[in-house]
Order: structure tokens, then sequence, then C-alpha cells
């Protein structure tokens, strides 16, 4: 039986441990950035019985977002996190097109989530439609370097989502570890979210909190990721 591309290469990688590393793909991706570099995150949640005016049924409804912002000499965060108890799909977008940049790359991690859900808030606010639809052509997505094959680490164990690539780069960094945090994955968050309604005060802001330190990772580990690539090719 023959084997993709991508099978051939895990196995190789299984065999000789050994990272490929494509320079000239990469130099390639890095010369695509422009700064200011806007590093982008949503976080969604589903409700099988809308709660809010205008929801579908299990329609992702974006309540957070984390945006870490590379001026080149300086890092910046900034988060939103909606109250549960309000639909948060008109504050979200007013305040994404505040915080974000109006120059320079926005970079996601498989940025078509971000931008449907971009397509879906100028759909429904037809007085924000042109500044939001004007975000889309400046996305980068940073999954392209990792599934290009321009860097291959054999602990992606073939795959390429953030969660796979980020622990194979930075192997030894509690602070770049999802395992450290109360929230680990994008399924927590959502149910997380969802339940806030119904938790004690007490929790509610723990979990609150939980919830802007995990999307506040997805965007880090953006950053540090990006760092690491143009490392390589200034080696």
């Amino acid at each position: 039986m023959s084997l993709t591309t991508i099978q051939q290469l895990q196995v190789e990688a299984y065999r000789d441990k050994h990272i490929r590393i494509d320079h000239k793909k990469i130099e390639q991706f890095m010369e695509r950035l422009v700064y200011p570099l806007a590093y982008f995150d949503f976080e969604t949640f589903m409700d099988a019985i809308p709660r809010f005016d205008s929801q579908r049924p299990y329609q992702q409804m974006p309540f957070q977002y984390s945006l870490h912002i590379d001026h080149g000499v300086r890092l910046e965060h900034r988060e939103f996190l909606a109250d549960e108890h309000y639909d948060p799909r008109r504050t979200l977008a007013e305040k994404m097109l505040e915080d974000i940049p109006k120059a320079g790359s926005i970079i996601a991690f498989n940025q078509s989530f971000e931008i449907t859900r971009i397509k879906e808030l100028a759909e429904m606010f037809s007085d924000l439609r042109e500044p939001l639809l004007a975000l889309i052509p400046r996305f980068i997505d940073l999954i392209d370097p990792f599934r290009s094959l321009a860097y291959y680490h054999p602990d992606f164990n073939g795959s390429f989502s953030i969660k796979s690539v980020l622990p194979a780069m930075f192997p030894n960094d509690c602070e770049l570890s999802y395992k450290s945090l109360g929230i680990q994955n994008g399924g927590m968050a959502m149910e997380t979210y969802a339940a806030l309604l119904y938790m004690a005060p007490e929790l509610r802001v723990q979990k609150r909190q939980e919830l802007l330190e995990y999307c506040h990772l997805d965007t880090l580990a953006m950053v540090q990721i990006v760092g690491k690539l143009r490392a390589i090719i200034e080696k």
C-alpha cells in the first residue's frame, strides 16, 4: 500500500526522530507578515435551545477573544469576555474593531474559523459590515508552515493543531502548557461559558478567570511559534 506524503513523513520522523525544516518555505511564510502583527483567537459556545434573539440552534456564538499585538519593539495584550447574561455579539464586534490595529497582518491558527465568525457578524450588523469584512484580507494562517511541511516535528504525530504543535516545539516550557490550566481546550471553554449562568458567584469569578487564561495562551502560543520560526531562519 502506497503512503501519502504526510504518512511517509510520519514514518520517517518516527523512525529517525528527526525534525524536518524547510528554510525556504519558512522564509516565504515570514515574508508575508506585515507589522504590527495581531495574533487573534475566538472562543464560541453553542445552545441547542437559543437563548437570544436571532440565534439559531447550535449556532457558533463568539463570546470571547484574545489579541496579542506585536509592534516589533513591544508586545501588547487585549482581551474580551462577554457577560453571559446578554447576547455577546454586538459588544464583541465593536470591541474587536476597536482593539485590532488598523493595519498589519492578523494571524490566526486555522483561520477559517475566525473568518467565518467575522462574516457572520458582518451579516448580522449592517453598520459594521464594511470594517468587519475589511479585516478578512489581512488574515494569515499560522497553520500554513506546518501543513506545507515547512516544519515537521515527530511529536506532531501527524496532527497540525496548535495543541500538537505547541508542546512539540516547546516541550519544557510550563508557561506554554495547556495542562497547567483549569480550562485546557475549546470544548471545555464552550461548556464552561454556557454553564456560567448557573454558577455560584465565587465559582463564576474563578471560571471567568480560567477562560481568560485559556484564551490568552492560545494567542501567546502563536506569538512564540512565530518567534521560533523566525529564529530558525535567522541562524
